[in-house]
């Protein structure tokens, strides 16, 4: 996450990836950022008023979760804005396994921790993060890019950036319809064979690897999963066929990204086109109101600009 002087009297503008959690058996541990993005403008005001726009009605008061966010900051170092611009540029769909809500509460901390003159670390706004979301495998790619894995307490949590490696691309496969993260984890299983908690460990170690030191011969082994797929799958009308087909033209692995129903399919860069080309043309005539994107990994995170022209 970039960092910069505070320019007083002008807005700032924050801007959050996208993120994928789990990316196959680092389930609950593991998050990635991509080049889509989530991006907050911010602006104090002596009106006395909250002002919030570019998202509906019914977020635009102070339920709004970036307000809620910037809240926990402005009470931790008791600093309190007459009236309070906030304006939501959305790139990140809403409710489908992408990370949204992860990059509402960092805009929202990382905004309201600049308007204040930057007073938080980027470890404590990382423990408010998560305290917020829950859980850290969205939380921590969104605030420092790139793949990351996550370990911690309610207390205080700690992770390991690594950079992924240029030898691959990424595609999402966004369906037409949400799912909750109540409801994907109400299909978890209370207990898992220890069998498969051995296999998922062994995997996700190698898949951490695979794509930080860009081993493509390792990752098309190593993205399986026995926690949360097997039983989360039948959430998603179509996982099934859909990955059969990702994987005949090449995926190195296909996986469900966060809590679904979005789909993670990773290739070999050299692969894209083509790849891209036969998942267009699959979904176009099985999925036509599915949504595809090719991107790229994130590897900066959150950033901050601190000269933003504000049009109220």
């Amino acid at each position: 996450m970039t960092d910069h002087p505070l320019l007083h009297n002008r807005g700032i503008q924050v801007k959050v990836p996208g993120t994928s959690a789990n990316i196959g058996p680092g389930f609950d541990a593991f998050g990635l950022a991509f080049n889509l993005y989530n991006s907050f403008t911010f602006m104090e005001k002596d009106d006395g008023k909250l002002t919030i726009r570019g998202v509906s009605r019914k977020y635009q008061g102070t339920n709004n979760l970036v307000y809620c966010a910037m809240q926990r900051v402005f009470n931790r170092v008791h600093h309190y804005p007459k009236g309070l611009y906030i304006y939501t540029e959305t790139g990140v769909p809403v409710s489908r396994g992408l990370g949204s809500s992860a990059t509402c509460i960092v805009g929202g901390l990382v905004g309201a921790n600049a308007l204040c003159g930057s007073p938080l670390s980027q470890d404590e706004l990382f423990d408010i993060a998560v305290d917020m979301e829950g859980h850290p495998d969205n939380i921590a790619p969104a605030m420092f890019g790139g793949l990351v894995c996550s370990i911690g307490s309610h207390q205080h949590y700690q992770y390991i950036k690594k950079e992924v490696a240029d030898s691959f691309a990424f595609h999402l496969i966004v369906p037409d319809f949400e799912l909750s993260t109540k409801a994907a984890r109400a299909a978890l299983p209370n207990n898992i064979p220890r069998k498969d908690g051995v296999f998922n460990v062994a995997h996700a170690t190698m898949t951490y690897l695979a794509l930080s030191e860009g081993r493509p011969d390792i990752l098309k082994n190593s993205m399986n999963d026995k926690l949360h797929e097997p039983y989360r799958k039948h959430l998603i009308r179509s996982f099934d066929a859909v990955k059969r087909t990702a994987l005949r033209y090449g995926a190195l692995g296909v996986c469900i990204s966060g809590a679904g129903p979005t789909m993670l399919a990773i290739t070999q860069k050299n692969n894209l086109s083509a790849f891209s080309e036969h998942m267009r043309d699959y979904l176009s005539k099985k999925e036509p109101n599915w949504l595809y994107y090719d991107l790229s990994p994130d590897n900066e995170g959150t950033t901050i600009d601190f000269n933003v022209e504000v049009d109220l």
